[in-house]
């Protein structure tokens, strides 16, 4: 897992009320992701950086546009 950023803020990303499964909140955490830093990668890159498939990069993608 590649880490975008070293510093997040759990309570105000915006990750934790996504409707995606907790494993992949995790990852998104773990990472430095927020909810809008998500859209700063496309599905492929985002699917590299969290070791995930790109068709569920694509869903995380859609359930951070909700």
């Amino acid at each position: 897992m590649t880490f975008v950023s070293s510093r997040y803020d759990v309570d105000g990303n915006g990750i934790m009320e996504l409707p995606i499964a907790d494993g992949l909140k995790e990852a998104l955490l773990n990472c430095g992701f927020s909810r809008n830093r998500i859209f700063e990668y496309t599905a492929d890159k985002l699917a590299t950086i969290l070791e995930i498939d790109p068709y569920v990069a694509n869903l995380v993608r859609a359930a951070a546009r909700q």
